[in-house]
């Protein structure tokens, strides 16, 4: 369990990683962040964290990155804080699409564009009975640094070609009645998608119902991701 100030120091961390994409220095905290203690003290603080595997360091002259533990952390958090409020924007955007959408498949394609507007992220809509994903926003990964080459991009793109080990991905992230859901990382029920989260939700009920998700680098703006998703599945639900 981190105290309040750890936990604080590892949200700004991850808040200016998930920002620049790029390691972050005591200096950086210190100078950016409102954190209320002494740059020694961060300095401590940024050694225990990393001690405890929540961040670590790419080089030894580098600053920290966070860990999938430390994403994981930081998530379950913002969940069990309710720190993530859901945006009156986003949620006016979504309605609109499906006021004015004439069918479903309509709906499902306006919508996962909408999530990866929104996201930075590729979306994933299935319609219901978990059949033909919709996959759309491929061009929102490959405008992330983690994917800027193709090698890094590619074991997320042999999932996204292959339906049957993506509906399964989908069903084992988002379980029945449990609301938004985070995979980050290895937990993930493919090795493919070690270096993504996956944030998923059900919409409708039993056959009625489908999966949307938005699937990007573990450095994605978890609050806006959780947020948008949990929208889209209330929108697409009917709700």
């Amino acid at each position: 369990m981190l105290s309040d100030r750890r936990q604080r120091v590892l949200a700004a961390l991850i808040e200016e990683y998930v920002a620049r994409a790029l390691p972050v220095g005591s200096r950086t905290l210190t100078e950016h962040y409102r954190l209320g203690v002494s740059p020694a003290t961060i300095r401590n603080e940024l050694s225990a964290l990393e001690g405890d595997g929540y961040i670590s360091q790419p080089h030894t002259s580098a600053g920290r990155i966070p860990t999938d533990f430390g994403y994981r952390t930081f998530v379950d958090e913002l969940v069990e804080s309710g720190q993530i409020d859901d945006s009156p924007e986003t949620e006016e955007t979504l309605r609109q699409l499906r006021d004015q959408a004439q069918e479903l498949d309509e709906l499902i394609e306006q919508t996962s564009r909408a999530l990866s507007r929104f996201t930075d992220c590729l979306s994933v809509v299935t319609p219901p009975n978990l059949s033909h994903p919709r996959k759309l926003g491929i061009m929102s990964l490959m405008k992330q640094p983690e994917f800027a080459y193709t090698e890094a991009l590619l074991p997320v793109m042999q999932v996204l070609e292959d339906d049957t080990v993506l509906l399964h991905v989908l069903d084992a992230a988002a379980p029945e009645g449990e609301g938004a859901q985070v995979r980050i990382g290895r937990e993930n029920e493919t090795e493919q998608l070690a270096g993504v989260s996956v944030v998923a939700c059900r919409y409708g009920v039993g056959a009625d119902g489908g999966i949307v998700a938005v699937i990007g680098p573990t450095r994605m703006d978890y609050t806006k991701a959780i947020s948008a998703v949990r929208i889209a599945s209330r929108t697409l639900g009917g709700e």
